[in-house]
């Protein structure tokens, strides 16, 4: 059952949580949670979401069920897909992408999402990683993004909703069976190409729903992109398996996100630290009394954040850690913290903890030479149970070393720190071993676009640090080295190439060296303090 390359017995107690093996070998699919939440609460809303035009549509469970079957059959109609083959979904926040992505699953196709705003020659590196039969992009996604994607016709979504729904529902899967492939941080040969089981999506979102006890008619606000692993696993499978109220944004605005607090009433919504900044800056609400906390991960949550979002809305932000390689959470904040102890863990601290292990998963921090940490001791952060992937696709090499020891091994740094209260061991990160910065809540490879940038004429060397940021998380800051003679070098084609826009530097410094140690490695501390005081006059 281990993938090539991996050990039988690392592999089998990566997948074990407290003992409990992976789980039975007909595990529920996410459609099939669907037809079952469209049997039993069909009159509940599901999902409100709104089109490209503003117009705004809410779905009851059974009607949303009859539009992913309708929209199922459309994609039966004008695509290669089939049981067992893999579709490509770019998906933007609507209806119909969403639609799509229980479709396409119930038709038993594992499904690559892709980020619409991705460089194409990045699609079109992941795309390779698999022998992919059809893709699919949201109504909204522009043609010019991959010519090849069929657009999903916007009227779907007009369609009787009460309609009879098609075919019956798909039988369970094998839980191992690949259900879903993200991207990793990076580009191209850098970014590696994640599957996720069906098992890893139900575990994560039975966990949700058991932490944050949420219950069918709870409203739960939602912003975040569906082609990230937060987006789709807690804003949509969570809140479908509590049989809950998924109010879904088309993007972040801070001039209308406060409305949507106003107009439904959440009792949480689902952020990254900066979105919160940001509201804190232009616009913040006051929530509602429904309003329990706000839901940050992907990013630091600042201390200074959670004090003046205390202090200026009255309410909480319950801080959350995980990775693409942990389908979502691999820790959180206990929602139910007495009001002392939240101030004491994520409000008078430097370093706000992330959390208990998240039900399902264990989390371990462990020394160099394999073995738990003592509290306080630093080391690094590794998780194993039912929400921790199956594989790196087409890369054993780097499924071994991730699964090594039987445990995933995450890459970052951190300690534990046991609650005296309450006796509950709490998780606080500190570093990277990786060099990977978080700008937007995305993740990107500091190395490979120093490779990157290393490719630009006239550039003869570059290196790039990751700075804070109050709105963004982080901020990345490059800086080049030119040859001798050049006046300046032009990174924008180059960048532009292989990441988002979202994630490109704000500023490209030119200096005389890059810091290295006698051996040629970067002086990762020396370069941030450069580039910190560095004046925008002596960019590149």
């Amino acid at each position: 059952m281990a993938p090539r390359g991996v050990a039988q017995e690392d592999f089998e107690r990566v997948h074990t949580y407290g003992g409990v093996p992976f789980g039975s070998a007909d595990a529920a699919t996410m459609p099939a949670r669907l037809a079952e939440r469209a049997r039993t609460h069909g009159s509940l809303p599901f999902l409100t979401a709104f089109s490209a035009r503003g117009e705004e549509q809410t779905f009851t469970y059974r009607e949303f069920e009859n539009l992913s079957r309708r929209t199922g059959d459309w994609l039966a109609r004008h695509t290669g897909v089939a049981p067992g083959g893999v579709a490509a979904l770019l998906p933007l926040n609507d209806a119909v992408s969403l639609a799509a992505l229980f479709a396409l699953q119930r038709a038993g196709c594992a499904v690559l999402l892709l980020n619409p705003a991705d460089p194409p020659a990045r699609l079109r590196e992941q795309l390779g990683r698999l022998q992919v039969s059809a893709v699919v992009r949201s109504p909204s996604v522009p043609d010019t993004v991959l010519p090849e994607a069929v657009g999903l016709p916007e009227d779907l979504a007009a369609g009787d909703p009460a309609g009879e729904p098609g075919a019956a529902p798909a039988p369970g899967a094998d839980q191992w069976a690949d259900a879903l492939y993200f991207g990793t941080s990076g580009s191209t040969a850098a970014a590696k190409l994640v599957a996720q089981s069906h098992r890893n999506a139900t575990a994560n979102a039975d966990a949700l729903v058991r932490h944050h006890a949420l219950r069918p008619g709870d409203r739960v606000l939602g912003c975040l992109p569906v082609h990230h692993v937060n987006g789709v696993h807690f804003t949509v499978f969570g809140t479908l398996t509590a049989a809950a109220h998924l109010v879904l944004a088309r993007n972040f605005d801070p001039f209308t996100y406060p409305d949507l607090l106003e107009r439904f009433r959440p009792r949480m919504a689902s952020v990254v630290p900066s979105v919160l900044e940001t509201l804190l800056a232009v616009r913040m609400p006051q929530p509602p009394s429904s309003f329990d906390y706000f839901v940050s991960a992907a990013a630091p949550l600042a201390p200074a954040t959670a004090r003046a979002l205390a202090s200026r809305a009255g309410t909480r932000v319950v801080q959350g850690y995980g990775l693409t390689e942990t389908t979502n959470f691999s820790t959180t904040m206990p929602a139910d913290l007495p009001e002392d102890d939240y101030r004491r863990l994520t409000l008078d601290t430097d370093t706000p903890s992330v959390g208990i292990a998240f039900p399902g998963n264990d989390v371990a921090v462990l020394d160099e030479g394999g073995e738990p940490a003592r509290p306080g001791e630093s080391g690094e952060i590794c998780m194993r149970g039912h929400n921790v992937m199956t594989r790196y696709v087409g890369n054993p090499r780097a499924t071994s070393e991730a699964f090594a020891g039987g445990w995933f091994h995450s890459g970052d740094l951190g300690h534990t720190r046991v609650d005296v209260r309450s006796g509950r061991t709490f998780l606080v990160i500190t570093g990277r071993r990786k060099h990977v910065a978080k700008v937007r809540g995305e993740s990107v490879s500091l190395d490979e676009m120093e490779r990157v940038l290393r490719t630009v004429p006239q550039v003869v060397d570059a290196a790039v640090a990751a700075l804070p940021h109050r709105f963004l998380g982080e901020e990345l800051v490059a800086a080049v080295v030119l040859a001798r003679g050049a006046a300046r070098a032009d990174c924008g084609p180059a960048l532009a190439a292989a990441f988002s826009p979202a994630v490109h530097p704000s500023r490209v410094v030119r200096l005389d060296a890059i810091p290295r140690t006698p051996t040629g490695k970067i002086l990762r501390p020396e370069l941030t303090r450069q580039l910190s005081v560095s004046e925008p006059g002596a960019q590149a």
